[in-house]
């Protein structure tokens, strides 16, 4: 399996959701949690929620930003709680409601996990690990899908002024697994660099690489609490490990 952009992966957790029949008013005010997003192509803004949001007869996991969204453009691509006025908007579409976000901070999505590379003088990193969601069903009550695609979302932070730099021997990228609570390794996968290009590459002071891997359904089939292992295959210190839970 291989890794995915970021917009892509998180647009792979969207999808809306067949409109919900229970009656509501014209709009409401509500506060979610999630990935804000933007289609430069369109100049669509979106709100991608982890879990499904439920509201003016609608189920959908992206919610269109409207009114002034580049407001919030320090906020791309980062995990966001947001607070704001949802009304229908008809002439949207599928779904056909819009989010004028009244205020909006960064948050670290639940359950991240932490690891620090020391080096002492020479290298100084912090690597983080998110699953997000971090709780979450396949199936819902009535044994239907949820549309849920959960994605591991890992980072490295270079907090050294020096830059670090990365050479990998081979092609494999990320290597990945999902162990169960009592260390069985259930499933695993390596992705690949793109290109002998990206076999080499550097961060420098203050900067960031992050990548999206998507977690399919076999990973973690059966309800129960599990780890994800993630690091840069054939580089040691950069491992990590986020637990979740499969209802």
């Amino acid at each position: 399996m291989r890794s995915i952009p970021l917009t892509v992966a998180l647009a792979l957790i969207g999808g809306t959701l067949a409109p919900s029949p229970a009656q509501e008013p014209v709009d409401t005010v509500v506060t979610i949690q999630g990935f804000l997003q933007q289609d430069n192509q369109v100049g669509a803004w979106t709100i991608v929620v982890p879990l499904p949001l439920r509201v003016l007869g609608t189920r959908t996991f992206v919610v269109p930003v409207v009114g002034t969204p580049d407001r919030w453009s320090r906020f791309v691509n980062r995990y966001i709680e947001a607070t704001g006025r949802v009304t229908r908007l008809a002439e949207r579409g599928n779904p056909a409601i819009g989010m004028e976000v009244d205020k909006a901070k960064e948050l670290e999505p639940p359950g991240t996990a932490h690891a620090t590379v020391d080096h002492g003088m020479t290298l100084h990193a912090d690597v983080t690990l998110s699953v997000i969601p971090n709780r979450f069903a396949w199936q819902d009550t009535s044994r239907g899908a949820t549309g849920v695609n959960p994605t591991l979302l890992y980072t490295i932070l270079n907090r050294r002024a020096a830059p670090i730099y990365f050479f990998l021997p081979t092609n494999n990228f990320l290597c990945i697994s999902i162990k169960s609570s009592d260390g069985v390794t259930l499933w695993d996968s390596t992705t690949q660099a793109r290109s002998p290009d990206a076999r080499r590459f550097t961060l420098q002071h203050a900067g960031v690489f992050r990548d999206a891997v998507q977690l399919p359904e076999e990973a973690a089939a059966r309800p129960g609490h599990y780890f994800s292992h993630i690091g840069i295959c054939d580089v040691d210190d950069y491992d990590i490990r986020a637990g979740f839970v499969v209802q």
